[in-house]
Parts: structure tokens; sequence; C-alpha cells
């Protein structure tokens, strides 16, 4: 930092410290070994982008920025990357070709072993659907169209009392179980259905939710995906 001192305002060194104090913050890293995403430069790069927005900024990572966080520990650490065109609807960038949605989530009512995605996609055709056959129809129509072009979902978790982000992949295949549900489910205007039906717990749960005509999956079973790393930030934090 000396070599900045004349160089920089006192008001700019100020923050060139904080900055640098912010990316070396305490924080325990682990990585799946199993995952397409563990090398040092992925983590490396997503922890500075990470401890950048989270304790330089003040605010954790969180939609867009975690957008950008992800696709850039992509890039640098060498994965091919294609953002998704402006407007596409399902999917926001192709890592390696495979088609991925990039997903958030920092609600205090997170479970550690049940996953929530509050917004799959909207779905403005639910408030005028208003038999079970045409909302049983539509809703194969969507999901046939979302398991066609996309591959999976990667949420990053925040768990604000232990003050940790959890990255795990979703796999789109899973959703393919709604194909398999009877016409009897969806006779509710706003069905809420339990996948598969009849099994307890359920890999997932899918609502129709026709106050803000979206999908929503909750109730996904962690055991069923895949987590690509963990980064837990010091209690002080």
């Amino acid at each position: 930092m000396r070599e900045f001192s004349t160089s920089v305002t006192p008001a700019e060194f100020r923050r060139l410290e904080e900055f640098l104090n912010a990316l070396r913050t305490e924080c325990e890293a682990r990585m799946n070994p199993r995952s397409e995403y563990n090398s040092a430069e992925f983590e490396s790069e997503f922890r500075s982008k990470l401890l950048t927005h989270h304790c330089f900024m003040g605010s954790p990572l969180f939609q867009e920025s975690f957008d950008s966080a992800f696709i850039a520990a992509c890039e640098h650490s060498g994965h091919t990357v294609e953002k998704a065109p402006e407007g596409r609807r399902f999917w926001d960038v192709a890592v390696d070709g495979r088609k991925i949605s990039l997903k958030s989530s920092k609600a205090k009512s997170l479970k550690e072993n049940r996953l929530h995605i509050s917004k799959l996609t909207e779905a403005a055709w639910i408030q005028d659907c208003r038999t079970a056959s045409k909302r049983r129809k539509a809703t194969f129509d969507l999901f046939g169209q979302y398991c066609a072009e996309v591959d999976a979902i990667i949420q990053l978790r925040y768990f604000q009392t232990s003050v940790m982000y959890e990255l795990v992949e979703i796999p789109v295949a899973l959703f393919k179980q709604v194909f398999d549900v009877g016409l009897s489910s969806f006779q509710a205007d706003g069905p809420t259905i339990n996948i598969p039906v009849g099994k307890s717990p359920p890999d997932f749960t899918l609502k129709l939710d026709r106050s803000d005509a979206k999908i929503t999956v909750a109730n996904i079973d962690k055991a069923l995906c895949t987590v690509h790393g963990t980064w837990k930030l010091g209690k002080d934090v």
C-alpha cells in the first residue's frame, strides 16, 4: 500500500485499505472435489467477488451480482462461457455448452436439506386457466420447453445465522417427473403438488402461483443435488 500513499488522496487511500482488508477477511472455502468448478482459479475469483460485496460494499452477494461473480469465476478458470442473448427466458449462461439458470436466495427461512426456488419462471397463463385439463396441458408444455432448453439450475444460498454461502446445482432432469402427474392433481385454481405424488417426503413440490402468475419449485431434496462449494466467513463479519 505504501506505493499508493503519495499518488492518491487520503480518502482514496482509506478506501484502498478497506478494500484490501475486505479481500483478506477470514473465509473458509470448501470445494467439492468432484465438482467441475473445483479449481484454485474458480474458487479464488469467486471468493474475491463474494468478499467485495459482502465485506466492502456491505451487502450479501445476490441476484445480478451473483451472476457476474459466477460468470467471471468460470471465465478466469478456463471454462468456455456464453452469456444468454438479451431477453432469453429460461437460462442465463452456457458453461462448456451446458445451459444454466442462475438463482440466489438469502431468505431467513432457508432450510439446510431442502431448496426453494420462489420463481422458476413466469407463467401468465395460470390466471387464465379455468379447468384442470388446461392447467395440466399448459404445465406440461412449459416444462417440456424448460427441460429442453435448460441443463441445470445453480443457486447461491446465503445462510445469515452461520454467515455461510453455498453454491448448489439442481439437475433440471429432476423436473421431468412433472409429466407423470395425473389430472386430479390440477383441480385447484393454484395447485400445490408434491412430486412424485404419494412420496413422503417428495423430491420436490410444484406450485402454480395464481396470484403472482409464476411457477414456484419448493421443498427440493438437496440429496438429489450437487453442492459445488461453500464459503464460511468469520463470525465477526
